[in-house]
């Protein structure tokens, strides 16, 4: 019979929680480094290498959410708690994700400003040619 507590609540509900989180996490770092390589291969085509940036920090966000599962399951397993490793590992992936969106915004960002001036150069070079 499972333990409970006196609220009915299963104490392995946290760990249970605490692993579809990084279930949910490491699939959305996989998203973000897809959606950003397709970008590269389509929009971003000629924007500046630091694009791979946002790809790195996204797969690096799906590593530690990994690692912090197994930890998780590790620590379950031998009966020791995890919670302030979890804590660590939840904050190192918030601020992974956060910085490969960052990194993607900036790189559109750039990529806009670049495009503005190549298409403002166009238009003025077509303007003299036609004067």
């Amino acid at each position: 019979m499972e333990k409970r507590n006196e609220d009915g609540i299963s104490p392995d509900l946290p760990y249970e929680l605490q692993s579809k989180m990084f279930d949910q996490w490491a699939a959305f770092s996989l998203g973000g480094a897809g959606l950003t390589v397709t970008l590269i291969g389509s929009s971003l085509r000629n924007a500046p290498a630091i694009v791979w940036l946002a790809v790195v920090e996204f797969a690096i966000a799906a590593l530690v959410c990994m690692a912090a599962n197994i930890n998780l399951i590790n620590s379950l397993f031998s009966g020791t708690a995890s919670h302030s490793r979890s804590r660590l590992m939840t904050a190192i992936a918030s601020i992974l994700i956060g910085m490969g969106i960052g990194s993607l915004a900036m790189s559109v960002y750039i990529d806009g400003q670049s495009g503005a001036h190549t298409a403002k150069r166009t238009s003025a070079a077509t303007a003299d040619a036609d004067d």
